[in-house]
Parts: structure tokens; C-alpha cells; sequence
């Protein structure tokens, strides 16, 4: 067995490398495959209004087809840049990006909760915070129930968000203004309003007004359901002037292509590259069998969809233009991640790109160490 493992130890070692890197791509891609539901557009900061909120959520309780046959949960949102939150037990403050939400957090959230529940319809005076600022504030993980102030008011936690960054988020209150306490509105807003010293968080706090999301965000009822057609969908019920968009599946299915793709060449490669050493053609023939077996499970395993797919395989612009538009939302979404979810999706999808290209460099050094290997023989 020692010899063995003397004479193709270069060998065995790529072998197990080759192993590693593999389990965790496809564990990489299990994650992209949970998110792959979710979807997003963003609007022209303000411009979202909540009497279209209003009728996307009638949509969805009657009519001939109806919108929750298609979405399982919908929410919108709305920045409310930097603010600052203190908690009373420590004496101690955070500045953190909230944001307030009117609908279903799960939307915008999805399984990024690590303890707790979202809060519900019409539940007032709760939030969500992540899990490095509830550590700074009291020094604990156990915070559920406890409360936080802003401007004042106090605000029980019941939910903590995974992710590095510091956010809170509020339910939106009726007609989609933040519930404030009659102090804040008459104290706090006021001033604002009348060019006091008041913070930008505290002018934030106060509301619109009943108006100006920035964004919606709804769940797919299943995963291989097309993205175009809820982009649509979205578009048609809160209008067409949508800034960036944020698609799951493009993720996921890009990840798919990408890292069977190479891992199909690499395989191909490894087997034209053993036979031709070893002078037995049937490597080689396992090999193209191999990469055509991994690009075919590569296929299955995406589930791509209409969305990627031409109606006649002569459309040649089709493939050009949804090249144009999916890597468009890709470089969108590493130069803009408005959620922790949306960073963690575009960094799961580079580790997935990442294995395949380590795929790479591990078969350029199995055939420099076979060769290696073959001069010490």
C-alpha cells in the first residue's frame, strides 16, 4: 500500500482535493437552488406607492387568475437610510440601515432568520435585527422580547436576521406610514419638519406620508416557474419604471451551467490526456463519455426553464440578448446589494465559479505531476 501511494501520490492527492472541492460546490449550489424563488425589483427611490401595494394584494384574493396562484409571499420596502438605535438595559447604541416593510418579510428575508418569527399584518412596534448588532447592544444572542429605542419609542425584538450587516427592519404601519407614538409626531416630526436639529434617522422615523417604496419583492410558489413572467406580473401591478432587478433563478441556473461546463471539459481533458500516457483508448472514450454525462446532469439539475430556452433554435439573437440582460443583473447586483440575502447569493454564486475554475488548475497539476512522476520512473 506504501508504495503504492509513493508511486501516484501526486495523483491520489489531486484526487482528494478534486473530492473536496467538488462536495462543496454542489453544497454551494444547494443553497443558490434555496433561493432560486426569490425575486426582486427595485423602483426609483419613492416611487412605489401603496394603493398599488393595495391592489397587487386584491389581485391576489379574487378575479379569474389569481396572483397568489403564482407568488407564495409578496412584500415591498422601503430604505430608510441610517439610523440610530439604542438599548436601554446597556446603555448602549448602534447606527444601522433600517428599512420598514409592508407585506410578508419572508419575501424579502426568506431563510436568513436565525431565531424568532417575522412579524405579521398589522403588527405594530416589533423588529428584526441582525445577529452582530443585537451582540453589541447587549452582549447577548438571547434578545427576544427585549426592547430597543428609536426616537424614543420602544420597540420589541422578536426576530434575528443572519448577515455582517447592521439593519433594522419595522413593519410599515396603515396606509404605509411607520407607526409612531403621538409624542414622536408631534415632537420629533414636527421639528423635522420645520428645519429643526433633528438626525436624518429621526426625520426617516417619521414616515411619508402613506407613500414611497423603493422596492418589491415576491417567493415564487415553485421554483421552475419562469422569472420573466413574474417580472411581469410585478410590472403590470406597480408599474414599469423598475431600476434593478434581482433574480434567484439566474443565480443558480447560471452557477449550474457554468460549473458543469467545466467540470465537463476538465473530465474530457483528463481522459484525452490519460489515454494518450497510457496508450488505452478506452480512457479516453470514458472521459467524453464522462463530460458528456456531467454536462447532461449540469442541464437537468439547472432546470433552466423558458427563460433561457429559444422558441426555434435558429434565433440566434435570442441568445445574445439574454446574455446581455442576465449579465447586466449580474454586474448590477455586485456593485448594489440592498439585503444581506442579495450579498449572499452573489457570493455563494462566486464560490460556485470558483470551484469550477479550482476543477481547472487541479487538472494542469495532475499532468504536470503525472509527468513528474513519469521522468522519476
Amino acid at each position: 500500500m506504501k508504495v503504492i501511494f509513493l508511486k501516484y501520490k501526486y495523483v491520489l492527492l489531486v484526487m482528494l482535493f478534486f473530492s473536496l472541492v467538488n462536495m462543496f460546490a454542489v453544497s454551494r449550489l444547494h443553497l443558490l437552488k434555496d433561493w432560486a424563488d426569490m425575486i426582486f425589483l427595485c423602483y426609483p427611490e419613492g416611487s412605489l406607492t401603496v394603493s398599488a401595494w393595495e391592489q397587487f394584494e386584491r389581485s391576489g384574493e379574487g378575479g379569474e387568475e389569481k396572483q397568489n396562484e403564482i407568488f407564495c409571499q409578496a412584500a415591498i420596502w422601503k430604505s430608510l437610510k441610517e439610523i440610530i438605535i439604542t438599548a436601554e438595559q446597556t446603555g448602549r447604541e448602534q447606527k444601522v440601515s433600517c428599512y420598514w416593510i409592508k407585506g410578508q418579510p419572508e419575501a424579502v428575508f426568506g431563510k436568513e432568520l436565525i431565531c424568532g418569527r417575522y412579524f405579521m399584518k398589522n403588527e405594530d412596534h416589533v423588529c428584526l435585527l441582525d445577529l452582530d448588532t443585537v451582540r453589541m447592544l447587549f452582549g447577548s444572542e438571547n434578545v427576544l422580547g427585549m426592547e430597543i429605542q428609536i426616537n424614543g419609542t420602544g420597540w420589541r425584538i422578536i426576530g434575528v436576521l443572519s448577515g455582517n450587516r447592521k439593519i433594522c427592519v419595522i413593519p410599515s404601519g396603515e396606509s404605509g406610514r411607520e407607526p409612531v407614538s403621538e409624542k414622536d409626531s408631534d415632537g420629533i416630526g414636527a421639528g423635522s419638519a420645520a428645519g429643526g436639529s433633528a438626525g436624518s434617522g429621526e426625520a426617516a422615523i417619521t414616515g411619508n406620508d402613506g407613500g414611497g417604496f423603493d422596492g418589491a419583492a415576491v417567493r415564487k410558489k415553485q421554483n421552475g416557474q419562469s422569472s420573466n413572467l413574474m417580472f411581469s406580473r410585478i410590472e403590470a401591478s406597480f408599474g414599469s419604471a423598475g431600476g434593478q432587478k434581482m433574480d434567484g433563478q439566474l443565480f443558480y441556473v447560471t452557477a449550474c451551467f457554468i460549473y458543469f461546463s467545466i467540470l465537463g471539459l476538465v473530465l474530457m481533458f483528463a481522459g484525452i490526456i490519460l489515454g494518450k500516457r497510457m496508450h488505452q483508448k478506452w480512457m479516453t472514450a470514458a472521459g467524453m463519455g464522462a463530460a458528456a454525462g456531467i454536462m447532461w446532469l449540469g442541464i437537468r439539475y439547472a432546470a433552466p426553464g423558458s427563460d433561457y430556452l429559444p422558441s426555434y433554435w435558429s434565433d440566434f439573437d435570442f441568445f445574445s440578448r439574454i446574455f446581455e440582460e442576465k449579465a447586466k443583473q449580474i454586474g448590477e447586483l455586485a456593485l448594489h446589494q440592498e439585503f444581506p440575502v442579495w450579498q449572499n447569493i452573489y457570493q455563494t454564486w462566486r464560490q460556485v465559479i470558483g470551484a469550477g475554475i479550482f476543477n481547472c488548475v487541479l487538472c494542469i497539476i495532475s499532468v504536470f505531476g503525472m509527468g513528474i512522476q513519469k521522468k522519476q520512473d
